[in-house]
């Protein structure tokens, strides 16, 4: 993973995010010909049949999926320290490491051609992989994002390795906490907003007019 943590040093080069949302551009961890590289990406794929955004899939049925097959020799990494899940209650929760180090998501990525004033433009938008939750998860969600293991990362970027990474989703425990339902709008981002202890303040106190330097946190849906 030596050259993917090479890569990471990239990203105290963005903004802090608390609370990232579909359809929004985000950080990336890429394989170039100079190397990994943090390139900005946004998060979703358009349909080719429809007006929606195709913003995760499944990594046990990419190899036959139709849109995303032709996509697995474009791999990505996705950085965060946490994520989403919302509760049968509709109460969002956050997930995290109970270290509360990094940890990256498994990504693919195309080029996406935008109408430009003279030419074309192309623009890297990406999916997320996700998988069947681990213990950790299943009370909430019976899904979660594919994490990456640790000493994995190259494999998945740039290696043939790729399939026997999609096999082996790391196992590590996750905790998780309760967070403000501020979560629930994306334009809702402060440094706050993902803090356990924030959700506690703001419940004694009258109501007031959604770790580290990443502070990334996605929906998964």
């Amino acid at each position: 993973a030596r050259l993917v943590i090479a890569g990471l040093v990239h990203i105290f080069a963005f903004a802090p995010r608390y609370n990232i949302g579909p359809a929004q551009r985000v950080p990336v961890l890429l394989d170039t010909p100079a190397g990994v590289k943090t390139v900005e990406m946004r998060w979703g794929i358009p349909s080719a049949w429809s007006k929606t955004l195709h913003i995760n899939a499944q990594a046990e049925r990419i190899q036959q999926a139709t849109t995303f097959k032709p996509l697995l020799a474009q791999r990505c990494l996705v950085p965060m320290d946490g994520f989403y899940e919302w509760k049968s209650d509709k109460s969002p929760v956050r997930f995290v490491r109970r270290r509360r180090d990094l940890f990256c998501v498994a990504g693919l990525w195309k080029d996406v051609e935008k109408p430009g004033i003279d030419l074309p433009l192309a623009e890297k938008c990406f999916v997320l992989l996700t998988t069947a939750a681990n213990p950790s998860v299943a009370p909430i969600h019976d899904r979660m994002p594919f994490i990456v293991r640790d000493g994995h990362y190259d494999w998945w970027l740039r290696g043939a390795m790729a399939d026997a990474v999609l096999n082996c989703a790391d196992d590590t425990p996750l905790d998780w906490y309760p967070v403000s339902r501020e979560v629930n709008n994306v334009r809702n981002e402060h440094h706050n907003i993902n803090d356990a202890s924030y959700l506690t303040a703001r419940c004694i106190r009258p109501p007031q007019l959604f770790f580290d330097p990443f502070g990334s946190a996605f929906r998964i849906e």
